[in-house]
């Protein structure tokens, strides 16, 4: 009995001393929570300089950063806001985050703070006229070629739209024994992105359903006359590169971050090839993907939030995230810096400036934050139907389009 007392008496001990030990060593500060999306480590850098900058604006606080992979940046948003304890400031991507705002999940910024900020990128996070959420970068693909093939089969002035390497791609190809372009159509919403190019957001007017009529007939005659893969329904934005570093494609539209991938992995292909703009249609606005900061509505911290936020916008911020990662600022001061005007011969310097000038000519209106993967899911089923029958007469391809059409109204309402 006396040796279970003592050990008990023991026990009891330890854990005292644990909780005392545990008192004294706790952070004393309250904790400021920040998420990013697939930030480290390339961002760590202009991450923890915020941090720092931010502590010592505020010695009473301590800021946790959980970097999440993109593959469940969604589903852990949205349990920590269902569950009732969200992160204080979040880098999200539009989509979610207009959804969260439709469900009134989110705080909304004020119009002094994106003052500073791309007008053209904020204006892409409003929800009832209201902005939901701060951009934080952008990516702008642009358009890489092997310059060599090209100017060998007797080409120089480079295709500025999809219709205009079209024309030129069979004799392209005969020319070169290799695929004019590399694309994939079905990942994502990479088509719908294409329609949109061409002006087709809604699908209700007449003009619209002939633009797509137009796209899918000619993306369907490379498919028919082996001018793009069979597996362009298949691969994803990485395999797509990679045709393009086999040498197995003339044209591939590609994010900046991706140059650097052909620089390291293919550097023959790399030396033989140039830039050009993103293709587009004629007279089209160029596709930007932009991430943004939101502030859950029932975050602890919310003005302290605000205030993290301006300094992940501010100058000094953008231009280090933008020199560490090759992403466009969204800082109007900042891309007024000479390092985006004043670009080298370099393939990737030249495509930051190129990037650049596509950011003031972007903003395509997709077909809204409603239903938007069903409608994907609609514009590619199309695109599978089409391209993988054989027999497919011009007919039966403006059928399926219209047939679309109705369904993506549907989904619309």
């Amino acid at each position: 009995m006396l040796k279970k007392f003592f050990l008990t008496a023991l026990l009891i001990l330890i854990c005292v001393a644990g909780a005392l030990f545990y008192i004294k060593n706790k952070d004393p500060r309250e904790e400021f929570t920040l998420w990013t999306i697939q930030l480290k480590p390339v961002a760590t850098q202009v991450i923890e300089d915020t941090i720092r900058e931010f502590e010592t604006n505020h010695p009473e606080i301590n800021v946790t950063w959980v970097d999440i992979p993109i593959s469940e940046a969604q589903k852990r948003t949205l349990a920590s806001i269902l569950g009732g304890n969200p992160p204080d400031l979040i880098n999200l991507n539009p989509d979610f985050s207009v959804i969260l705002a439709q469900r009134g999940a989110l705080d909304y910024f004020s119009e002094e703070e994106a003052k500073k900020l791309s007008k053209s990128a904020t204006d892409m996070l409003r929800y009832e006229d209201k902005i939901f959420a701060l951009p934080f970068y952008a990516t702008s693909s642009v358009t890489l070629y092997n310059a060599q093939t090209y100017n060998a089969c007797g080409y120089s002035e480079v295709p500025k739209t999809y219709e205009e390497l079209y024309n030129i791609a069979p004799q392209l190809k005969n020319c070169s024994n290799i695929y004019p372009l590399a694309i994939n159509l079905n990942e994502n919403d990479s088509l719908a992105k294409i329609l949109n190019k061409y002006g087709i957001n809604t699908f209700e007017t007449e003009e619209e359903i002939q633009k797509a009529i137009f796209v899918y007939e000619m993306f369907n005659d490379m498919y028919k006359k082996n001018l793009i893969s069979k597996d362009t329904l298949n691969i994803n934005h990485r395999e797509m590169a990679e045709k393009y570093m086999s040498n197995n494609a003339s044209f591939v539209v590609l994010g900046s971050n991706f140059l650097n991938m052909v620089k390291e992995n293919a550097p023959e292909i790399y030396a033989k090839s140039n830039i050009s703009t993103q293709l587009t249609s004629k007279g089209g606005k160029y596709d930007i993907a932009l991430m943004n900061l939101i502030i859950p509505k029932y975050a602890k911290h919310k003005a302290l939030a605000h205030e993290f936020a301006a300094l992940l916008t501010d100058k000094k911020a953008q231009i280090e995230l933008a020199k560490l990662t090759n992403v466009i600022p969204i800082n109007e001061d900042t891309l007024n810096d000479d390092y985006f005007s004043k670009c080298n011969t370099d393939i990737i310097a030249k495509a930051r400036c190129e990037s650049i000038k596509q950011l003031s000519n972007s903003g395509n209106k997709d077909f809204g934050s409603k239903n938007k993967k069903e409608i994907n899911d609609a514009i590619n089923k199309t695109a599978e139907t089409i391209l993988l029958n054989n027999s497919i007469t011009k007919t039966q391809i403006e059928k399926e389009v219209r047939t679309l059409a109705k369904r993506v109204n549907e989904l619309r309402q």
